[in-house]
């Protein structure tokens, strides 16, 4: 064996299994396509068509029924893919959704999880990085009528202008999101707000070691971004389904976040 395939094979061997980087790279765009479904969804004015859609996905993908498709992209390359999603399969990273007698999709298993966020690196988060996020909700949560509490108002910030430039701050949530211990909504003026939901049994931490690879976080980040804009292209599948979003005023925190919460609760 050359020492490039020694040192490939001591940086990826985790429980007895080694993955190649076809499969860490199958891995991070499984994630990547998950996580597009997940993150908040802002109402936007004639722009709100695909939101059912997504609420239905978020549904069937917490509940196992429907995951994610792992899937090649070219016709001649189906054998191979088929081949490194069921060796993923077999080493517990996914888990298959059946449909037929076949596997129609896979989501993600708390070692799979662990495996490809460590693989991204810093970009994302942990669920026990943002287990504290988790806490202040659920008290702040307490504290309005309906629940939920606006990003301003999680993250002790005056947040204005574009969403992109606190992203990093929202991408705090994305694991308890994925978890299903919280739920993103929106208001009428786009503005993410969160809902803890009580009962939701939280995954239990994995450390894997593994390196994170800067060509990976690439492909996480151009993976999220193209299937983001084909999903804000998806019709529902129930055409009477309809999203009511969170009123802009009039409902517990206001718009931007109040002074007076800051020494009490940060």
């Amino acid at each position: 064996m050359s020492l490039k395939k020694r040192i490939e094979k001591l940086e990826t061997s985790r429980g007895g299994s080694v993955l190649s980087l076809a499969e860490r790279e199958m891995l991070v765009n499984i994630l990547a396509k998950r996580d597009s479904i997940f993150w908040p969804w802002r109402w936007q004015a004639n722009k709100c068509s695909h939101i059912p859609e997504m609420r239905r996905r978020q549904r069937e993908y917490l509940a196992g029924s429907i995951g994610v498709a792992a899937k090649a992209s070219g016709q001649n390359d189906w054998k191979s893919a088929s081949a490194m999603r069921q060796s993923l399969i077999a080493a517990g990273h996914l888990a298959a959704v059946y449909s037929g007698g076949q596997v129609q999709s896979v989501v993600l298993t708390p070692l799979g999880e662990a495996t490809s966020r460590a693989l991204v690196g810093d970009r994302l988060n942990t669920f026990p990085q943002s287990l504290p996020v988790l806490v202040r909700l659920r008290h702040l949560s307490k504290q309005t009528s309906v629940r939920a509490v606006r990003e301003s108002v999680l993250f002790g910030q005056e947040l204005r202008g574009c969403p992109n430039d606190w992203d990093h701050l929202n991408e705090l949530t994305l694991p308890l999101i994925t978890a299903g211990c919280v739920f993103a909504d929106s208001d009428t003026v786009g503005i993410a707000c969160y809902v803890p939901i009580e009962g939701a049994p939280e995954p239990l931490p994995i450390e894997v070691d593994i390196e994170s690879d800067q060509d990976l976080d690439d492909l996480y980040v151009h993976t999220f971004n193209s299937e983001r804009l084909h999903l804000e292209a998806v019709e529902p599948r129930d055409q009477h389904e309809i999203i009511i979003p969170l009123p802009a005023t009039g409902w517990g925190w206001p718009c931007h976040f109040p002074k007076e919460v800051t020494h009490d609760q940060q």
